[in-house]
């Protein structure tokens, strides 16, 4: 959450806006859960005008460690947005990911440009995650300096290690 200012600013965050409101993550029998509720809306740029001046968006974020994830958006008038994230590791620095998406508003909408705009998000994540260094996920998180709204990222870097996983698991 702490990156949508700066890494989505082109498709729907706002960089006057970067400020991270307290959020929970609880260790779950499946891996980790997160809720996060802030004023950031989810729609693009040129459809901020649908949501309420008022509205809170919540994003629930329910990982199931190593590969697999679903994000839970509620949009107004009780909408919902869900997008699975399945990865399918294709070699030790190469991931397929497969991004279903389901929604019960806007049935006759477009849905390529709901698929564009959630391809640009995807686009932008990832030249940011291509970015880092080291390419490996450091596991050990006493390796690096981290802050509050890094919860999420340790929690499930903790599940991984707890697992026995390694540098070797990834090469």
């Amino acid at each position: 959450m702490a990156h949508f200012a700066w890494v989505h600013h082109e498709a729907f965050a706002d960089r006057e806006n970067p400020v991270v409101p307290k959020y929970s993550t609880e260790r779950t029998d499946y891996g980790l859960h997160t809720e996060y509720v802030s004023n950031v809306s989810n729609y693009p740029h040129g459809m901020q005008h649908l949501a309420p001046d008022d509205f809170l968006w919540e994003r629930i974020f329910d990982v199931y460690p190593p590969f697999s994830a679903v994000l839970t958006i509620r949009f107004p008038n009780d909408g919902v947005l869900k997008i699975l994230n399945a990865c399918c590791p294709m070699s030790h620095n190469k991931t397929r990911l497969f991004v279903p998406l389901t929604r019960n508003f806007d049935t006759t909408g477009d849905l390529q440009a709901v698929y564009d705009f959630n391809a640009q998000i995807f686009a932008e994540d990832q030249e940011m995650v291509e970015a880092q260094k080291p390419e490996e996920l450091p596991l050990d998180i006493t390796m690096e300096a981290h802050f509050e709204a890094d919860r999420s990222s340790t929690m499930y870097r903790r599940i991984l290690a707890e697992w026995g996983l390694s540098k070797r698991y990834t090469v």
